[in-house]
């Protein structure tokens, strides 16, 4: 009877200690950074690669869905606003909601 709770100790104490050590390595996996920004694109480029790419990378870059990015830009296009020389509609919305 003593060795068994011996033996059951000894198993609970290997169990305790391994859920400690993988705890401790998803802690550690967790706090090292990700990048986040990746995109070797700028610009107009930027944002074409918003709507073109992943529908929810555009509402986490810019707090709004593909297609409501797209009904604003035809509301500000209706109200006689135009791309710059050097900067498009799309992306001075972009610039203005990121």
């Amino acid at each position: 009877l003593c060795a068994q709770q011996l033996s059951l100790a000894l198993i609970s104490l290997q169990t305790v200690a391994q859920s400690a050590a993988l705890v401790a390595t998803n802690q550690l996996d967790n706090s090292l950074p990700q990048p986040y920004h990746t995109s070797i694109l700028t610009g107009h480029g930027w944002v074409l690669e918003l709507l073109q790419g992943h529908p929810n990378r555009i509402c986490a870059e810019l707090g709004v869905r593909h297609h409501v990015f797209l009904k604003l830009i035809d509301l500000l296009r209706h109200h006689h606003y135009i791309d710059s020389r050097h900067v498009s509609l799309e992306e001075q919305l972009a610039i203005f909601l990121y």
